[in-house]
């Protein structure tokens, strides 16, 4: 008896499927990566806005604060935070060419190893196809596996000082300092009874004279 057998056509395509396939999860990951790499420097510069309000708000400012004090520290954190978002609208998702392009370095092969994968054959001639396919399966077996890399957002460049360790600190030692109070103290923030418009308060003083004049109390006016 002889087992099944399987089509010669199907055994020659399912590397190829398989190239197809390894290739196309790796685009997919590299184009993560780099996505993360643009999209995170905007992200930690808003994450450096909102520790500056946290750490300001547990060290008790907007407490100590007048109301007219709390509107511009409104109007501050607004521009801070407009400035970090603003630039997120050139935000573009990577490309299948930018993906093919950190592939290609990441492989450590010269010659765009793997942006040659994707190439096509014009060509009908048999033994130009053949040397063709060699040199892919060559290509292939050189790769072993393909690697997009770590993403590395390089935020020392958008950081030089880094201030986001200050940031950083400040909040924890804030978030500590403020104990059971951290949520009142960021309410604080957002008490604006009275900032609008004049509070409306009354006040009552007199003094009373003493008994022996017979006088009535004297109701301070103004």
């Amino acid at each position: 008896m002889s087992g099944p057998t399987l089509d010669p056509s199907r055994r020659a395509a399912d590397p190829e499927e398989a190239r197809r396939q390894q290739l196309a999860q790796a685009l997919q990951r590299a184009q993560m990566a780099i996505a993360w790499e643009r999209l995170w420097p905007h992200l930690a510069r808003l994450l450096t806005v909102a520790g500056l309000f946290l750490s300001a708000s547990w060290a008790g400012l907007w407490i100590a604060l007048p109301f007219w004090a709390r509107i511009a520290g409104l109007a501050v954190f607004a521009v801070l935070a407009l400035a970090v978002l603003v630039p997120l609208i050139r935000f573009r998702w990577p490309t299948r060419d930018d993906a093919l392009k950190r592939l290609d370095l990441g492989s450590g092969i010269a010659h765009r190893p793997v942006t040659a994968l994707t190439d096509t054959m014009g060509s009908q001639d048999p033994v130009a196809q053949a040397l063709w396919m060699e040199q892919r399966a060559r290509t292939l077996a050189a790769l072993k596996r393909i690697r997009a890399g770590l993403p590395s957002p390089r935020l020392p460049i958008h950081d030089p000082w880094a201030l986001r360790g200050l940031v950083v600190m400040l909040v924890v030692v804030t978030f500590i300092a403020a104990g059971e109070d951290r949520f009142a103290r960021v309410a604080a923030f957002f008490d604006w009874n009275g900032a609008l418009s004049p509070a409306n308060v009354r006040v009552d003083a007199w003094i009373s004279p003493p008994p022996y004049t017979s006088r009535p109390p004297i109701i301070l006016s103004a």
